[in-house]
């Protein structure tokens, strides 16, 4: 069906970026829904919103499940795009730069965790190409070295300079607080 692999990867990217702005779309609108508040309110205040009747638990398990149907979705398109996973594939240091990638972007809202996932994807592998291009052979080891320690660097500056990320969550004040 496709010529070259480059066809095939574009197609794949094509599917990929319909797949993330479906999932995007869905986060955004149960976000923005009752059920999206009843979140926000157990993570900023849980006692005042259990005095108010809400289950924490039930709603913390709601999430967990459809966390889990992305993180499901996602490793599915890893999967079917390589061909084969390991437990080798994900070491420790991928989940430091998915942390990364959140809390640069802006921990609380979507828009914040794309950008961080772009900036800190980027920055990886930007260095990494860096790396191979400018370093001589028996010093290229040290590369890997170098992107972990330029992530955290900029996970470091973030958190000093803009603690709520690049794209923090907006201020939500209540409609009816406006005329008071």
């Amino acid at each position: 069906m496709f010529e070259t692999p480059l066809g095939y990867n574009a197609a794949y990217l094509a599917i990929v970026i319909a797949i993330t702005a479906g999932i995007y779309a869905a986060l955004e609108r149960i976000v923005r829904s009752p059920w999206g508040r009843v979140l926000k309110a157990i993570r900023e205040d849980e006692i005042a919103a259990i005095a108010l009747g809400k289950t924490a638990s039930h709603f913390r398990l709601q999430t967990f499940v459809i966390g889990s149907t992305v993180i499901g979705l996602a490793g599915a398109l890893y999967v079917s795009f390589i061909g084969f996973v390991s437990p080798f594939d994900f070491l420790p240091i991928l989940t430091f730069q998915i942390w990364t990638m959140l809390i640069v972007g802006g921990s609380g809202n979507n828009r914040g965790a794309i950008l961080g996932a772009f900036l800190v994807w980027g920055l990886w592998n930007a260095v990494g190409a860096l790396t191979s291009k400018l370093l001589p052979v028996e010093l290229q080891t040290q590369g890997g070295a170098m992107q972990s320690l330029l992530v955290g660097l900029t996970l470091v500056l973030v958190l000093i300079y803009r603690p709520r990320g690049l794209i923090g969550e907006r201020a939500a004040v209540s409609r009816h607080a406006e005329g008071a």
